[in-house]
């Protein structure tokens, strides 16, 4: 591992583009802190100012300032053999933009890796490739955490559902589901769709809709009881969105011949 270059606090007018369609010389770690767009495998993909990629050296780099100032660090080095075998086994990936919550962090490993470059000190270069591989450390330890972060949540979200299933006549709105697990009604939606491929509403519809064609078929409940057994707060909501379901009223549904056929 050897650095050859670096730069800290980097800042470019809101025009500022790159274009390096042959790549560069060297791999190039690259610190976004404010907002950009990158195209990377032919998709341009918009970041916030909180992100970082490592650039193979042969890898086409085009990034953009995002209506503001471009602001960012880097390093340029050369790695061996088993500079990549340090990289695979912490889990850094190459040509992957990473998400980091706290940029600053590697940002302040940069600019002592800039410090030592500029110092003309006879143990620099050593220096340099420790601060790097620290870098490199700290980026796989967030990585890492968000691995963990999103398999307790994925964990936490597969025995929501099945509770949702188990249980459809429970209180499902979002806040109280969020006020539960301590999480925003955003990312709460954004993560239950992503693991399941469905939204969090449309299973507590669904759930809803099959509890309540049970209790048609195998009670003599009304169908204003079986709305509130259902979970709905009104009848006239359940016959609405029943009828939306299935395209019978729960009456039809009830009083035809085979109501699994319809």
């Amino acid at each position: 591992m050897k650095v050859s270059n670096c730069g800290y606090d980097y800042r470019h007018e809101a025009s500022y583009m790159a274009e390096r369609p042959f790549g560069s010389v060297g791999h190039i770690l690259m610190i976004l802190r404010s907002p950009a767009r990158i195209l990377l495998n032919g998709e341009m993909h918009y970041t916030k100012g909180n992100s970082v990629i490592l650039y193979r050296k042969e890898t086409p780099q085009f990034f953009y300032a995002h209506n503001t100032e471009f602001v960012n660090d880097w390093v340029r080095f050369d790695l061996d053999q088993e500079d990549f075998a340090f990289l695979e086994r912490i889990g850094v990936q190459f040509d992957t933009i990473m998400e980091h919550q706290d940029v600053y962090a590697l940002s302040r490993l940069v600019k002592l890796l800039f410090i030592e470059k500029q110092s003309g000190s006879p143990t620099a270069e050593e220096s340099m490739i420790l601060l790097l591989r620290l870098l490199f450390l700290k980026l796989s330890d967030y990585c890492f955490q968000k691995q963990v972060i999103s398999s307790k949540l994925s964990e936490k979200l597969a025995v929501l559902k099945n509770n949702i299933y188990s249980n459809p006549q429970n209180d499902w709105s979002i806040d109280s589901i969020c006020q539960s697990m301590s999480i925003s009604p955003s990312y709460l939606q954004h993560k239950y769709k992503q693991l399941f491929g469905n939204s969090i509403k449309s299973d507590i519809t669904e759930s809803r809709i099959q509890y309540s064609k049970w209790l048609l078929t195998n009670t003599r409940n009304t169908v204003a009881a079986i709305s509130r057994m259902a979970g709905y707060a009104n009848e006239v909501t359940f016959m609405y969105i029943f009828k939306k379901k299935t395209g019978l009223t729960p009456t039809q549904y009830r009083n035809s011949p085979d109501p699994y056929l319809e």
